[in-house]
């Protein structure tokens, strides 16, 4: 919890009339709000607090789930150093009180109350609370010690002290504590020192200007008494019994003016002696300013408590952030400045006053020869008299700066005003709210590191760049992954993302040679599952929607799936017509429920499907084809299993290989690659297909996977050709290292659907 108080600092800077305050109290120092909260937080102010609260041991109670710190009425006993000036402080140490017997069992022995132990290496006297519960048993009571620095200091890392507003002296002093009526009194005795230390600040001050004054005073009495004796001996001497003449009255009132201006002068260029020799000789440690009551230049007075400031500032600052620190260095150079400004103030206020002394010694000397015109023993009584009255100016002069410096001495008053009582705030540490925000961000942090760190092992191709960065074939188009559970996902008038997606792959066909007479498009993958037969069936329905009459042929004679789809019997087929079955090719080219889309089915699944294609009548039919219709899509078996596509080279003007996100694996794209290269098809592209919305960018470990829209369509596809695809690719890891990626591979893979494209 957090104790908090208000205090009113008074600050000439930021108030209003101060002029009486300032006639009267002619030593206050100007407080600098600034300033004062450094002295708040210093580290000699809470050693004092330390010091005088004997907080340089702590007493706790163990619990069986946290410690409890005791103070005050709460606590049983109180543990006082002997010697507070050598505490080094010491370890915890148990102890068990017995109030039967008004004893104490520490470090193995009884001692009695009130008497002394040795902890560490100081010794302490046990101070007994007689007024705590001795009712209360089974406490598990252990004292803690530390050095009166340390324990300042961890003071001052829990107290913060800030105005209330920047035009405001009020400061609000905040002390977090586990312990209320500790940190009550704690910030009762800062504002306590902080008071007392200020009043005798100002009284040292005061003292010094009557102690100077004082001394002054019995030099001139004792002068005084002297020249009145002077002149009653000189009068008996001389059988004079008149007082002097008129004129001589008159020469004497002059002198004594002028002696009384000179003397004047002297005082304060003794002052002035005074105040160089605190600058001289003081060094960086704060001191009492010397008084400028006699010598009341304003330059001088601002110079010299801007000194002051910036030295009790440099003192505060020593003991946080050390004495070679950054801002120490620069505040011994600013108070080196200022002590020069100082002493060159100091030399030009001298050399004014030796100036003023000189004119006033020649009015003197002029004086004096008017006087040497008079009679003789006139002239004596007038020397005499002269001195006498000097001494008189001198002596009433004095008097009334020490009333006035007393009158300062008497109404000397606090700078601190406590204004309200302390507030006590709620729980500041452990914040319930701020783990709940810490929980959700380790948990967000630690999903999408998973996510980053299954990415990084999947061995799938997850974005667009991993293929065009291991090939250079063109792109064709990518498409999203669909949200229906229906592979047609286009038609007239549709709009959709994904449907916008096939007209701009069909567009894209005409850059990559699609014409009149190269309009045959071959569809295959490297796998199966990646989404072929469904790319196929809706890129020939954009391809109706512009009026062409489309053939789809359906040359995956191991696994047909569009005749299926297109809920068309797949017999009589391809395989029918290329083994006689049928008579014509009219009887295999069937009419969808779509306009002008037909479907050339695969027929009987054949045993030898290669030997079928190779056939002379494959050819024959592939003329027939092409002769009738405006663009063919043949969907043809994957290249990784099987060759059916590379056989198809001859009739095909575009081959499309579909690619599909986290299903293809990326061992493939090498051998694509090859493909492409050796022109082992007809002007090769590929589609990305079944994007889907990542959701998490990070740098460059993570990109999108493409328009991030979260469709989610997938039909079931698959091959039992006795391939297997994935531990194939996997063979292409390095030996070293298979097994480790295999179990890491294996505790980062997902559950994935049993439905692929």
């Amino acid at each position: 919890m957090s104790l908090r108080q208000k205090i009113l600092i008074k600050d000439p800077n930021k108030s209003g009339d101060t002029k009486l305050l300032d006639a009267l109290n002619v030593f206050g120092d100007k407080k600098i709000v600034e300033n004062e909260l450094i002295v708040l937080r210093s580290s000699i102010l809470l050693q004092s607090v330390v010091s005088e609260l004997d907080l340089y041991t702590n007493v706790y109670n163990e619990g069986a789930v946290k410690k409890e710190e005791l103070y005050g009425d709460n606590s049983p006993v109180k543990f006082i150093a002997i010697d507070k000036d050598n505490i080094s402080g010491f370890n915890k140490t148990y102890f068990k009180i017995d109030w039967d017997h008004e004893r104490i069992f520490i470090n193995n022995k009884y001692i009695p109350f009130d008497s002394t132990v040795l902890l560490g290496n100081g010794l302490y006297r046990v101070e007994i609370n007689q007024f705590y519960n001795r009712a209360v048993i089974n406490k598990k009571y252990y004292v803690e010690g530390s050095s009166i620095p340390s324990a300042a200091g961890a003071i001052i890392g829990r107290m913060k002290a800030a105005p209330v507003s920047n035009a405001s002296t009020v400061i609000e002093v905040k002390l977090e504590s586990e312990v209320p009526d500790k940190a009550t009194a704690i910030l009762s005795k800062v504002f306590e020192i902080y008071e007392r230390d200020g009043i005798a600040e100002k009284n040292e001050t005061a003292r010094k200007t009557i102690d100077f004054i004082d001394a002054r005073l019995r030099l001139v009495t004792a002068q005084l008494d002297s020249v009145e004796n002077n002149i009653q001996n000189y009068k008996a001497k001389q059988s004079l019994t008149g007082d002097l003449s008129e004129q001589s009255k008159q020469y004497l009132s002059r002198i004594t003016d002028y002696e009384e201006k000179g003397s004047g002068v002297k005082i304060q260029l003794d002052v002035l002696d005074q105040i160089k020799d605190y600058v001289v000789n003081k060094g960086t440690k704060p001191g009492t300013v010397p008084s400028l009551l006699i010598n009341q230049d304003p330059i001088l007075a601002k110079l010299l408590d801007d000194l002051y400031q910036t030295e009790f500032l440099a003192n505060a600052r020593k003991s946080v952030s050390g004495e070679k620190s950054n801002e120490m260095i620069l505040l011994q150079n600013k108070i080196e400045r200022e002590k020069s400004d100082i002493l060159e103030n100091i030399s030009n206020i001298r050399h004014n006053l030796l100036t003023e002394k000189k004119d006033i010694d020649n009015a003197l000397d002029f004086a004096q020869s008017q006087i040497n015109e008079l009679p003789e023993k006139e002239k004596g009584l007038l020397e005499i008299s002269r001195q006498q009255a000097v001494k008189n100016g001198i002596y009433l002069y004095l008097l009334q700066k020490r009333e006035e410096t007393a009158l300062s001495y008497a109404s000397t008053i606090a700078d601190l005003k406590i204004i309200d009582n302390p507030s006590i705030s709620g729980p500041i540490s452990p914040i319930a709210k701020n783990y709940y925000i810490i929980g959700l961000l380790v948990g967000v942090l630690i999903s999408v590191s998973i996510i980053v760190a299954k990415e990084q092992f999947n061995n799938k191709v997850l974005f667009r760049d991993d293929v065009e960065e291991k090939t250079s074939m063109p792109f064709a188009g990518e498409i999203i992954q669909a949200n229906q559970n229906r592979p047609i996902v286009i038609y007239d008038g549709k709009r959709s993302i994904i449907a916008e997606q096939f007209r701009s792959i069909r567009t894209n066909l005409n850059y990559l040679g699609l014409d009149e007479k190269h309009k045959t498009i071959m569809l295959t993958s490297c796998i199966s599952g990646e989404g072929k037969s469904f790319t196929a069936v809706n890129l020939a329905i954009s391809f109706t929607l512009t009026g062409k009459k489309v053939a789809l042929m359906e040359i995956d004679l191991r696994r047909p799936k569009l005749s299926k789809l297109l809920s068309v019997d797949r017999e009589p087929g391809i395989t029918n017509y290329l083994v006689k079955n049928v008579p014509t090719i009219e009887n295999i080219i069937k009419e969808t429920t779509i306009p002008n889309l037909y479907i050339i089915p695969a027929g009987v699944i054949p045993p030898n499907p290669t030997e079928l294609i190779i056939k002379d009548g494959f050819k024959h039919m592939m003329e027939e084809i092409k002769s009738r219709f405006d663009i063919i899509i043949i969907d043809t078996a994957p290249v990784g299993p099987v060759t059916d596509a590379l056989l198809l080279k001859d009739y095909v003007d575009i081959s499309l290989f579909v690619i599909r996100h986290d299903r293809t694996p990326k061992v493939f794209l090498r051998t694509i690659n090859d493909y492409y290269e050796q022109k082992k098809f007809n002007n090769m592209a590929f589609i990305f297909n079944g994007v889907k919305k990542r959701g998490i960018v990070i740098g460059s470990i993570g990109k999108s996977y493409g328009y991030g829209y979260g469709y989610g369509y997938g039909y079931g596809y698959g091959y039992g050709y006795g391939y297997n695809s994935t531990n194939d690719a996997k063979t292409e890891n390095p030996s070293i290292i298979r097994d480790i990626l295999k179990k890491v591979k294996r505790f980062f893979r997902r559950k994935r659907d049993s439905r692929y494209y």
